[in-house]
C-alpha cells in the first residue's frame, strides 16, 4: 500500500512578524510515521508543502494515482489548508482515503469526520494506528481513531491504553525530506545547517494556555545514548551543525540532561544547541554544564512579570525565580530568548507596558512577544467560549499576532497597538543593536546574526508604518 503524508503550508499575513522571522524544521511527526510505515513493506512519500511553498494544485499534481492514504496533519492555524488539501485531493481523487492527525484534528475529531473534510482521524499520537493499519489490523480494532463506516455512521474508538516508547521509535524518514531548506527561527542558531529536534514528549507545566491531551500526563524522554545516536545521523549524513530542541521543557528532567551533555562532552559531538526551558527546571551547575556542551541560548517562558496574572493562567513560577534563572543563565555565558505574553485574562494597559518595561531591563538577549493565543482544547479557550468571550473563530488569526480573547479590561486594539510597541522598544534600542553587533564572534556569526537582526527591524518597520499596524481583528 501507498501512503502520501502532507505538512499544510500555514497562511501567514506579509505584515505579520512572523512572517519574516518564522522557522522552517521537519514535519518530524509525519517522517517518523513515514518510517514505521516503509519498515512494514509499504511505500510512502512526503510531501513537505510549507518548506516547499506549494499551492493545492501543485501539491495535488504530486500524488500519485494508485495512493490509497493521504495523511494531513495541522494545527490549529494550519486547518483550513489541511482542509483545501484534502478537498482538491477529492475532486480529483475519489477513492483516496483522507486520513486527519495533529492537535486540531483531536480536539475536533467528530466534526471533521461528520462533515466529510476526511474519511478518519487520528486522536493524540498516531505511531499505533500507523503499525496497526500496516499490519492490516481491521478499523475497528485499531485505537486513537474516528472513522466513519460503510453505512455512514461515525465511529469512535476507544484511546489507546499507553502510550509509545521514545526510544523504539525508528529515526525520522530524513531522505524523504528537502533537507536543505530547514533552519532555525532567525537568531536561535550560530552555525548553519540548523534543524530542530525533539526528544521529550509532554510538559510538566498546567499553563491554561497550553494543550496537554496530545500527550498524555506522564512526560516520557529519549535516553542520552539515543539522542547521540540521532544526532550522529544528523551530522554524518547532512551536515547539521547546530540543533535547536523544540522540546516543550528540554530540561524536564535534570538527570537525563546532564547525561546528554557529558555524552556529548565525551564524545566531542562538537554541536552547538539551543533549547527551550522552564525557570523552575534549571540548577547553576545544569547550565555550566549545558554551556560546557555546547549550549548557547536558552528560552524561557517569562510571559509577564505581573504575579497576578501568572496565578491566572497556572503558569506556577514567580519574578523571584525569574532573576535566579536570569543571573545563573547569564553566568553560565548562555544567552537568553525571553517568551512574553500580551493580553492574558486579567491584563491592563499598565501591565502591558509593564511586560515590555521588564524585558528591557532584564539580562536578556532576544525576546518573543505573542499576543495570547489559545488553541481549541486548552483550559483558557473552554472558559471563554463558555463565557462567549471569544472574538473569533478564524482559525488562520490564531496565529499570536491576533487578539483572540474578549477582555474585561482592557480592549482587542490596545492589545494590538502594545504587540507592536512590544518589538519596536526592544529591538529599536541604540543600547541593543550595538550589544548584539559587538557579541559576534566569528565572521559567520557576524553574517548569520546581522542577516536575522535585518529582517526583524524590516518586519518591525512593517508592522509600524504598514497597513496591519492599524488594523482590528476580524470577527
Amino acid at each position: 500500500m501507498h501512503f502520501v503524508f502532507i505538512n499544510p503550508p500555514r497562511k501567514i499575513d506579509p505584515n505579520n512578524i512572523w512572517s519574516i522571522i518564522n522557522s522552517d524544521h521537519p514535519p518530524l511527526g509525519l517522517a517518523l510515521l513515514s518510517s514505521i510505515w516503509d519498515g512494514q513493506g509499504h511505500q510512502s512519500q512526503i510531501i513537505d508543502a510549507a518548506a516547499l511553498k506549494l499551492s493545492i494544485p501543485e501539491i495535488v499534481s504530486r500524488i500519485q494515482p494508485d495512493t490509497d492514504y493521504i495523511g494531513l496533519t495541522a494545527t490549529t492555524p494550519e486547518i483550513s489548508s489541511a482542509i483545501a488539501i484534502a478537498r482538491g485531493i477529492r475532486e480529483k481523487f475519489h477513492d483516496m482515503k483522507i486520513v486527519m492527525g495533529g492537535v486540531h484534528p483531536t480536539v475536533f475529531h467528530e466534526d471533521l469526520v461528520r462533515y466529510r473534510f476526511c474519511d478518519m482521524v487520528v486522536r493524540n499520537e498516531g505511531e499505533a494506528f500507523i503499525t496497526e493499519l500496516a499490519g492490516g489490523t481491521p478499523l475497528h480494532l485499531i485505537p486513537n481513531l474516528t472513522w466513519r463506516n460503510q453505512q455512514g455512521e461515525i465511529i469512535i474508538n476507544p484511546d489507546a491504553s499507553t502510550y509509545v516508547e521514545l526510544d523504539k521509535l525508528p529515526f525520522p524518514a530524513y531522505d524523504k525530506l528537502p533537507m536543505h531548506l530547514y533552519h532555525s527561527t532567525p537568531g536561535a542558531a550560530r552555525r548553519q545547517p540548523s534543524i530542530g529536534m525533539v526528544t521529550t514528549r509532554g510538559c510538566p507545566g498546567h499553563c491554561t494556555f497550553c494543550f496537554s491531551g496530545m500527550f498524555g500526563s506522564r512526560i516520557r524522554f529519549m535516553s542520552p545514548p539515543r539522542i547521540i545516536e540521532h544526532i550522529e545521523l544528523l551530522q554524518k549524513k547532512y551536515g547539521i551543525r547546530e540543533i535547536s530542541f523544540y522540546d516543550d521543557t528540554f530540561t524536564a528532567h535534570q538527570k537525563n540532561v546532564a547525561d546528554l551533555c557529558r555524552l556529548m562532552i565525551e564524545k566531542k559531538i562538537g554541536l552547538s544547541w539551543s533549547c527551550f526551558a522552564r525557570i523552575d527546571t534549571v540548577t547553576p551547575e545544569l547550565l555550566l554544564l549545558m554551556k560546557k556542551a555546547g549550549c548557547h541560548q536558552i528560552m524561557y517562558g517569562f510571559e509577564t512579570p505581573d504575579e497576578t496574572i501568572l496565578k491566572n493562567i497556572d503558569k506556577r513560577t514567580a519574578p523571584e525565580q525569574f532573576q535566579n534563572a536570569i543571573r545563573w543563565t547569564r553566568a553560565a555565558k548562555i544567552n537568553i530568548r525571553g517568551a512574553f505574553m500580551l493580553g492574558n485574562p486579567g491584563e491592563t494597559e499598565t501591565g502591558l507596558q509593564k511586560t515590555i518595561d521588564y524585558a528591557k531591563k532584564a539580562d536578556i538577549q532576544l525576546a518573543v512577544f505573542n499576543i495570547t493565543t489559545p488553541y481549541p482544547g486548552t483550559a483558557m479557550y473552554n472558559t471563554f467560549l463558555q463565557k462567549d468571550s471569544l472574538l473569533h473563530q478564524n482559525w488562520d488569526l490564531y496565529n499570536l499576532g491576533e487578539p483572540v480573547l474578549k477582555l474585561d479590561t482592557v480592549s482587542e486594539e490596545v492589545v494590538k497597538q502594545y504587540y507592536y510597541k512590544s518589538y519596536r522598544e526592544f529591538y529599536l534600542r541604540p543600547s541593543f543593536i550595538l550589544r548584539y553587533l559587538l557579541s559576534m564572534r566569528t565572521f559567520s556569526e557576524f553574517s548569520i546574526h546581522t542577516s536575522a537582526a535585518f529582517k526583524i527591524i524590516v518586519a518591525l518597520f512593517r508592522s509600524r508604518f504598514g497597513a496591519l499596524a492599524d488594523r482590528t481583528p476580524q470577527v
